[in-house]
Formats: structure tokens, C-alpha cells, sequence
């Protein structure tokens, strides 16, 4: 019998497993979920938690989600540390665990920019990550009217424009333009965001770096002019890109983003090292945020993209031995169709 073993419970992951039910119509494979978390947040969600008096229903329960779509898993809640391709061995701090088939769904972290401060103000500053930081959010905004966000990616941009209902808004970017990464190419995408901020009073600095943190102030400095300004502000949001959240890998660690997993279109993965090697890992795949995809160069960190490669793993996984894989649909209007994602929601 054949074991598919699946580390992460983000959506990605459950999506994945909704449709790996579909496929297995035979019950013939093994199933083990593994995760560190008993709980998938729904992080498209999380601004209009912050913003909003009543909490938002953001967490769904690993043990729920089982029960109530039916899906013959056996969970087991338990951090990864490493992963042997060679072996087909998983080792976590509870237990070790051996595969057919690998599907990392594992997510992202947020990227931690260092910003000088005493120790009394450090619990201002929060990233934009997990449950537990937009809950520290939601309470340091109880007693703020200025807020700083490091970061005009799509995350930023998103919290920018919700907060600016409430808060003083300023959104601080290191690149030249909004949504840079994203809508490379697309400058028309990038004035249209620029001007809902304008309309939302949202005070954006470009090309600038913060550096200090004091007395409800956020220092900063232009890049090109080398103008030296700050900001006034109580809370301080980071929301400045990801970096992979991956167990070591055949010995390959990601922390410090030397190393890095990448998967095809297919979903199938491998690692390119510090030395621009490839390292190819068989009956591997990767999903959601977890990798960086080759065939768009980027993190996509967005929840469309995530439920898109889990469902498409998942079959994969199947129609391997027919030789019918699907490849990821990238669909050319998904910038337009993220805009619209977020204009629905303003």
C-alpha cells in the first residue's frame, strides 16, 4: 500500500486534502498529516479580524475539518526537524515517520527587518504572520492612533487600506514602487493601487528604510535623498515579504534563504544550493507558499494560488502513473483578478 504523508496545515495543505478524497476513490493509499499546529488560520482574513470589534471565525480545526469532509487521515501533531529523500524518512520531536510519496505544505515566515529599540517597545513591534501575532496586533491597537506598516507588498497594501478606516496610516517600502514584486510589469496595476491608498489618506513612503524606534516614533531614511524624517506611530506592523518555513532537507538548511526549495509547474520539487547546484528530490512535491515557482519567479503567498497548486498535487499525484499530468494554471489575468479580490473588499 502506498503512503502519501503531508507536513503542513495551512490551506494549501487543506485543499490538498480535499482533493486527494476525490482521487483516492479506491482507499488504497495510506494517508498521514503531519503539523506542529492542531489549526489552519485563514490569513486572508486577518485585517478585517484586526480592524473589526467582533472576531472573525479565522481558525479551522484540523480535527474538525477531518471529521466533517470525511477524509481517511491519520493526524498526528508534531513539528518537523528533518527530512532523508534517501531513506524516505521523516524525523519530528515526537517521532519518525517513512513515505511513499512527500508533499511539503509548510507555508512561510515573515521576513524580520532590523529595527533599533529598547526592550520596553519591542511588544509594539509585530510581524504579520501567524494567529498569535495578529491577536498581539489587535490588542497594541487598542491603545494606538498612528500606525506603521513595513512593507507594500500585497499584505501591506491589504492592511494599509483596512486600517486606514480606524488608524493614521503610513506605509513605509524599501523598493521604488507599491507592489513591486507582484505587479512587475504592470504599471497601471501599480497606479491603481497607489491612488486607492491616496483616496484611503494612507501616507506611503517609497525608496525609504526604517531604522529606529522611540517615544512613539519610527525613524527613517530615504535612500536616494538620504533625508533622515520619522513617523509617528504606536504600533509597528512588519509586512515586509516571507521567507520559506522548512525543516532541514537532506541535510539542507533554509533558514538564512542560501538554500532554496523550488518546484516545477507540476508541483515536483528540488533545492538549489548557495552554489547555484541542483539537488533534485524524487517523490517530493512542494505547495502553496511553502516554494518558490520557477515558472514565475516568486513566492505567489496568496490563498487563490495556494488552493490552486494543492488541488493540482493532488491529482498529479494520481495521474502519474498514466503519464496524464496537469500542469499549475497561471492564469495571465491573475493580477487583475487579485485587484479584484481586494476592491470587494474596500
Amino acid at each position: 500500500m502506498e503512503k502519501i504523508v503531508l507536513i503542513g496545515a495551512g490551506y494549501a495543505g487543506f485543499k490538498f486534502m480535499e482533493e486527494l478524497k476525490r482521487q483516492n476513490k479506491d482507499k488504497n493509499t495510506e494517508i498521514l498529516w503531519l503539523s506542529k499546529e492542531n489549526f489552519m488560520t485563514k490569513k486572508w482574513l486577518m485585517d478585517s479580524y484586526i480592524v473589526k470589534d467582533k472576531d472573525e471565525k479565522v481558525i479551522v480545526q484540523v480535527r474538525d475539518f477531518i471529521k466533517e469532509k470525511g477524509i481517511n487521515v491519520h493526524w498526528i501533531e508534531d513539528e518537523i526537524e528533518t527530512v532523508d529523500t534517501q531513506k524516505k524518512e521523516i524525523t519530528g520531536k515526537k517521532g519518525k515517520y517513512n513515505y511513499n510519496k512527500l508533499i511539503i505544505a509548510t507555508g512561510s515566515k515573515a521576513k524580520l527587518p532590523r529595527i533599533e529599540c529598547a526592550e520596553s517597545v519591542k511588544e509594539k513591534i509585530t510581524a504579520f504572520n501567524s494567529f498569535y501575532d495578529f491577536k498581539k496586533v489587535k490588542e497594541n491597537l487598542k491603545d494606538s492612533k498612528n500606525v506603521a506598516i513595513i512593507g507594500a507588498g500585497p499584505i501591506g497594501f491589504e492592511m494599509s487600506v483596512n486600517l486606514s478606516k480606524k488608524f493614521n496610516v503610513s506605509l513605509i517600502e524599501f523598493e521604488l514602487d507599491i507592489m513591486l514584486a507582484l505587479l512587475t510589469g504592470k504599471p497601471l496595476y501599480r497606479k491603481i493601487t497607489g491612488k486607492i491608498l491616496d483616496l484611503r489618506n494612507v501616507h506611503v513612503y517609497t525608496l525609504t528604510r526604517a531604522y529606529k524606534f522611540e517615544q512613539n516614533k519610527l525613524f527613517c531614511d530615504n535612500i536616494e535623498t538620504k533625508e533622515n524624517f520619522y513617523v509617528p506611530s504606536e504600533t509597528i506592523v512588519f509586512a515586509a515579504g516571507v521567507k520559506q518555513n522548512l525543516p532541514v532537507i537532506d541535510g539542507y538548511a533554509f533558514e538564512t534563504e542560501k538554500n532554496i526549495l523550488i518546484c516545477n509547474d507540476f508541483g515536483e520539487a528540488w533545492i538549489r544550493d548557495e552554489n547555484g547546484r541542483r539537488k533534485i528530490l524524487n517523490d517530493v512535491c512542494a505547495i502553496g507558499d511553502s516554494c518558490y515557482y520557477l515558472n514565475i519567479g516568486n513566492y505567489p503567498a496568496s490563498a487563490m494560488f495556494a488552493e490552486r497548486s494543492g488541488k493540482n498535487v493532488a491529482r498529479n499525484i494520481f495521474q502519474s502513473k498514466c503519464k496524464n499530468k496537469k500542469r499549475l494554471d497561471f492564469n495571465p489575468s491573475l493580477y487583475s483578478k487579485f485587484l479584484d479580490m481586494i476592491l470587494r473588499r474596500l
